[in-house]
């Protein structure tokens, strides 16, 4: 069988045993998906290509910590997530001001006015730039990577029940915020 056709995890677990092959379509497949959590989750620009790569370096050296009952794709957002605290935390250390830059793909430009989509976005980015970060790192799991609700809820140290609340929550208030309120007449 050839390695393209293997799930995530096969491939975790025989990159073990043949670590560049396996880990060479790991890195293919997360590329784009990978960078773009980092750009969501506030990495500057001119930052996110080290920290992807940072990212992909601590997951080839702890392939061997991979759980066989975990999900690949859950293990590397962790990583990554790390990452990016640690960034972070150095920044701060240095007295760097670390800028939110939340990135979101516009959906269908043809349903808004342009402007008004701008305008929109704007104020998403500054819904997701007032949560706490692991509030923001669980938003941007579910609802732009795709993940399941338990996994970014075991990133994040939450329970899935109380990840669901938190989410409620969070799209409740960016609802608020991006819809704006009609004057009463």
């Amino acid at each position: 069988m050839a390695l393209r056709e293997l799930s995530d995890e096969q491939l975790a677990l025989r990159a073990r045993s043949e670590p560049r092959a396996a880990f060479e379509v790991l890195f293919e497949r997360h590329r784009g998906p990978l960078h773009s959590f980092l750009l969501r989750q506030g990495a500057d620009d001119s930052r996110v290509d080290d920290l992807f790569q940072q990212a992909f370096l601590k997951a080839f050296r702890a392939i061997g910590q991979f759980r066989e009952d975990a999900r690949f794709k859950t293990w590397l957002y962790a990583i990554a997530a790390n990452v990016l605290t640690d960034d972070r935390r150095a920044l701060a250390r240095r007295g760097a001001q670390a800028e939110l830059v939340e990135t979101m793909a516009v959906a269908d430009p043809s349903v808004h006015d342009r402007a008004e989509r701008v305008e929109e976005l704007g104020r998403v980015k500054e819904a997701l730039s007032r949560m706490a970060p692991n509030h923001r790192l669980l938003f941007t799991l579910v609802r732009f990577q795709g993940l399941p609700i338990a996994e970014a809820a075991s990133i994040v140290e939450m329970t899935p029940a109380a990840a669901k609340v938190t989410l409620f929550r969070i799209s409740k208030k960016i609802g608020e915020l991006v819809s704006p309120v009609k004057e009463k007449i």
